[in-house]
């Protein structure tokens, strides 16, 4: 062991001197040194992922990462951004929204350019365009984005959609990602050098006007960005009339804890039950997850019937010292202790047997039985499209917005082992365990929950702050 630390030491110190004082963004690495690090992710991901394979061909990323290998052979060195610029969509095709490969710098998702970017804050509207809703310059407001320094905004929006990590063949996902952080995401995957930026951009007529923007720092693009939602940040309870309740889902990760959620949805409940309602709208836009229990235990409160939530829950390895690259990765505590709940089934796979979600659940005392309609999202996401999927399976009510973030049939997650890249320092977390639903199959390619109603924002809707869906619950 210690010859192994010093050996990495030695190596890192070798890295250092060939690369110089260089900023991290452009420094550049020995293509041997890189050829290592992508190595290890390989071996990670190929040992540990349990959804390598689940939603697309193992071939199809083991190519990508082949064709990574080949251009880093091709050069005596790569620069850092260039490095991660091209294993990062290496590893989308993983089709796993839970896998993550970070810079390590602060700040997420700021990494490059953090004092230069874009001075917008956009959104998609019902059209599909890109809408500039905020800036530093008040004459984009209202328009659209139609090019980025000499680049059309489709190639923008594909390249950004390529880096970023979705579960499955859900196509709303990415899109909400963007939007949410399109001047960071921007930097990191697209940017080429320091503004100004000559954005491009159309009024509702199609008339164009190219505006030279000067970038801004991080905290100034934060401050763009606050309280640009329609959506409120906290879980709450309202009755717009006598007959609706209408239950408002930010998060199934409170900050004040599991129990404070708990208490707070049963006695949600209990003030639903005391009226005479006939229709909860439960939403849940932009929650993009939390804790996995307390997904089911929202559904307990509006099942009809016992109910099955998680059909099993897979993982691929059982004993840390199967785990690839030991002394690069961190584990939690109590992964030693999982493997006495780790069954082997009859096809082989390692299943884990202990976990509140799995087995028969009965509905909530105070269960509400009567209408439900859903509002969600591309950011209805992890535990959020958990909760979703066996809703739509047990056809428990109407669902109106967008696909959902979450694929319908699971997703990977749980906990994570996260590795350090010893020569580039990059952060790869990789969740350990596959949950899988207990829900009726659906034909196709395996997308998100789908809405039998379709809600997206106007342009009229997010210049003024107004939710699309409060016209449509209306009626």
């Amino acid at each position: 062991m210690k010859l192994r630390t010093l050996l990495t030491a030695l190596l890192q110190l070798a890295i250092y001197l060939a690369t110089g004082a260089q900023s991290l963004p452009d420094r550049k690495y020995p293509a041997a040194a890189l050829l290592s690090d992508l190595e290890m992710i390989q071996s990670a991901v190929v040992t540990l992922h349990p959804g390598f394979g689940r939603f697309g061909p193992r071939e199809e990323v083991l190519h990508a990462l082949d064709s990574v290998r080949n251009v880093i052979k091709r050069s005596d060195s790569t620069s850092f951004i260039s490095f991660y610029r091209m294993v990062n969509p290496a590893l989308t095709k993983i089709r796993c929204g839970h896998t993550k490969l970070f810079p390590p710098m602060k700040g997420f998702p700021c990494y490059f350019f953090t004092d230069n970017l874009i001075p917008v804050i956009v959104r998609f509207d019902n059209s599909g365009r890109l809408l500039v809703t905020r800036s530093g310059y008040p004459e984009a407001v209202g328009k659209y984005v139609k090019g980025i320094n000499g680049q059309p905004i489709e190639s923008v929006l594909n390249a950004l959609r390529a880096q970023l990590f979705v579960d499955a063949h859900v196509q709303t996902s990415a899109d909400a990602q963007i939007q949410q952080y399109f001047s960071a995401w921007y930097a990191d995957f697209v940017q080429l050098a320091r503004g100004p930026f000559a954005v491009v951009l159309a009024n509702d007529h199609g008339a164009e006007t190219t505006i030279a923007m000067a970038g801004i720092g991080t905290d100034a693009w934060q401050v763009l960005n606050q309280n640009t939602s329609y959506l409120t940040g906290h879980n709450h309870l309202s009755f717009p009339s006598d007959t609706v309740a209408r239950l408002r889902i930010a998060t199934f990760y409170p900050q004040q804890g599991d129990r404070y959620f708990r208490r707070f949805l049963d006695s949600a409940f209990v003030q639903i039950g005391s009226r005479k309602v006939q229709r909860l709208i439960i939403d849940v836009r932009g929650n993009e997850g939390g804790n996995d229990a307390l997904g089911k235990h929202l559904y307990a409160h509006i099942a009809r019937n016992d109910f099955r939530y998680y059909d099993r829950i897979e993982v691929k390895v059982k004993r840390k010292k199967d785990v690839p690259g030991r002394g690069n990765v961190y584990l939690p505590r109590f992964i030693g202790l999982a493997r006495w709940f780790i069954r082997k089934d009859a096809e082989g796979h390692l299943l884990f047997k202990k976990h509140q979600n799995l087995g028969t659940h009965r509905p909530h005392r105070q269960a509400y039985t009567g209408n439900v309609t859903f509002l969600m999202d591309g950011l209805s996401y992890s535990v959020t499209s958990e909760f979703l999927a066996v809703a739509r399976s047990e056809s428990r009510g109407v669902f109106m917005g967008e696909e959902s973030g979450g694929a319908y049939q699971g997703d990977n997650s749980g906990t994570f082992a996260i590795y350090k890249l010893p020569v580039t320092g990059l952060d790869l977390g990789i969740p350990l365990a596959g949950y899988y639903m207990t829900v009726k199959p659906e034909s196709g390619a395996s997308r998100g929950i789908m809405p039998d109603v379709v809600v997206r924002p106007s342009r009229e809707d997010l210049l003024s702050g107004r939710d699309p869906a409060d016209a449509l619950l209306a009626k």
